[in-house]
């Protein structure tokens, strides 16, 4: 049997995930003392060991996840992000730099969890984390999920509602597509994108007007069937282009063309 280790700060709110996953027979261990400890007893850590999967409650803010992953990270066990509905950024930026390895959510059904538990079960006895190109997330909280996952090819109705929104960008709108375009999967700092647009020391006018113009960009995206927000914020960092969108853009010449010559 399986074992999973629920860390929260109030147990009660983790009944349902909990019932979900002793009727697909894990052995569940849900704590908030032991959250609340492993800051300050660096023995509670050698408690994970007994876990094949942790999963980090919503009750659980982003900045204690962003302390708490690093130190899971180094053990052989899954680590598991719960959300109440929506995927943050740094949630997406987590599954990419496969510091967590999954994403459920309360509404998951049991089927969902079952598959997404099994396929990270497998993960694990046939390759590192490292060596995956893509992350596990259940149906649910796919909304983020990357287009390497997706079978099916875009369809001519799909293209042209991208054609449609690229015709409808402004030129400032599609010279920022343009640049996240040419960065690929990094990120592009906001800085750097000012100075490319305005060709001038940068000033917070400059920083206001693209914050502005971004949020415009992923405004006119949200008409298409973009899983995501078409750019995404990397907070302290910079922006970079949805990967689900990048990868469209590079498979269709017209898209690419129109952003590029832009």
């Amino acid at each position: 049997m399986n074992q999973i280790l629920i860390l929260t700060k109030n147990i009660l709110t983790e009944q349902e995930i909990q019932q979900k996953l002793q009727a697909l027979n894990y052995e569940v261990y849900c704590s908030a003392k032991i959250f609340e400890n492993w800051g300050q007893q660096l023995d509670t850590l050698e408690f994970f060991n007994f876990f094949q999967y942790v999963i980090l409650s919503e009750t659980i803010c982003e900045s204690e996840v962003m302390k708490l992953v690093p130190l899971l990270k180094n053990r052989s066990i899954r680590i598991i992000r719960k959300v109440e509905a929506k995927v943050t950024e740094m949630d997406h930026q987590y599954l990419e730099e496969a510091l967590i390895h999954a994403i459920i959510s309360n509404e998951d059904s049991v089927d969902e969890l079952r598959e997404c538990l099994y396929a990270l079960k497998n993960q694990r006895n046939e390759q590192s984390y490292e060596n995956r190109k893509y992350v596990q997330l259940s149906d649910k909280v796919s909304l983020i999920r990357p287009n390497v996952l997706k079978k099916e090819t875009a369809s001519p109705e799909d293209n042209y509602q991208f054609l449609e929104v690229l015709h409808h960008l402004s030129t400032t709108e599609t010279r920022i597509l343009s640049i996240l375009l040419e960065a690929g999967n990094q990120v592009v700092t906001r800085e750097t994108i000012c100075h490319q647009i305005w060709n001038e020391d940068v000033n917070k006018s400059h920083l206001a007007s693209l914050s502005s113009t971004v949020t415009r960009i992923k405004t006119k995206f949200e008409t298409t069937n973009l899983s995501n927000k078409a750019i995404q914020t990397l907070w302290g960092k910079g922006y970079r282009i949805n990967p689900e969108l990048l990868d469209r853009i590079q498979k269709n010449d017209t898209l690419n063309t129109l952003v590029s010559n832009g």
